[in-house]
């Protein structure tokens, strides 16, 4: 009896010592912020940042300059509380949204990402397999517009949260980037909301084409009805395999698949 008793005992302290390593995993993500970090402060958005100054003050420049394009094209009349956290280091990104384990996938394409209306991005400067030119144009108003679309509808699938940003963001896809895939991303695919496997399926490109399609189809504003109420009947008068249907057919005559 005294022998089961301590390897229980033994037992339940190695279960406890794991959980305890696993919740420390996740401290980073306790802050948004580094030590020391300084402070930018816009109309629109205020950015804090690590060392690296001039790349700071570049992307805060640019994305301030943007931030009143993309408030009126959500339909904002005035500035939010927007807020952007600019790593120096990847490796600092991906622990503040994920914590330390994020750190054994090796996402070198993981540049940005968001907290609700928080904006966390790297510096150009450590770009990975982007480029500095891509982050401070693309990628910050990319994740600019993922927190503006927050503040619109939180529950905004993950699809039609990623197509807005990225056709706001003007990230055109390559004429051929549909050759790159095995197959057109499925309805069901679409639902996802796991970022590893939207990825995988090309769904920051095929997003885009979607979101614009349904602004040449049925415009801007039919848009922005989606976008707020997540219901396809009242922005098209249609279900959404109807217009999955339909931009199927775009796909196939822009985009030569």
């Amino acid at each position: 009896m005294k022998k089961k008793k301590k390897i229980l005992k033994i037992t339940l302290i190695s279960i406890g010592c794991l959980i305890a390593v696993f919740l420390c995993t996740f401290i980073p993500t306790l802050s948004l912020k580094t030590s020391g970090m300084k402070m930018l402060e816009g109309e629109y958005i205020t950015l804090f940042y690590e060392k690296q100054e001039t790349a700071a003050r570049d992307v805060f420049e640019f994305v301030n300059a943007e931030s009143e394009r993309i408030a009126a094209a959500l339909g904002f009349s005035e500035p939010q509380n927007i807020k952007m956290y600019l790593y120096d280091r990847q490796s600092t990104l991906q622990t503040k949204k994920y914590g330390l384990i994020v750190l054994l996938l090796n996402l070198d394409w993981y540049v940005g990402d968001n907290r609700g209306a928080d904006i966390l991005l790297v510096s150009p400067t450590d770009p990975g397999a982007h480029s500095y030119e891509s982050i401070k144009y693309e990628t910050s108003v990319h994740e600019l517009v993922h927190a503006y679309n927050y503040i619109l509808n939180k529950n905004m699938t993950y699809w039609l949260d990623n197509g807005i940003a990225g056709y706001l963001a003007g990230q055109t896809p390559y004429p051929n980037f549909v050759s790159w895939y095995n197959s057109i991303p499925s309805l069901t695919q679409t639902r996802t909301s796991n970022p590893i496997t939207f990825s995988s399926f090309g769904g920051y490109p095929f997003s885009y084409t979607y979101v614009e399609f349904l602004d040449e189809a049925y415009g801007w504003d039919s848009v922005l009805v989606l976008a707020e109420t997540d219901s396809f009947e009242k922005a098209f008068g249609k279900s959404e395999n109807e217009i999955y249907g339909e931009w199927l057919v775009f796909l196939e005559g822009r985009w030569s698949y």
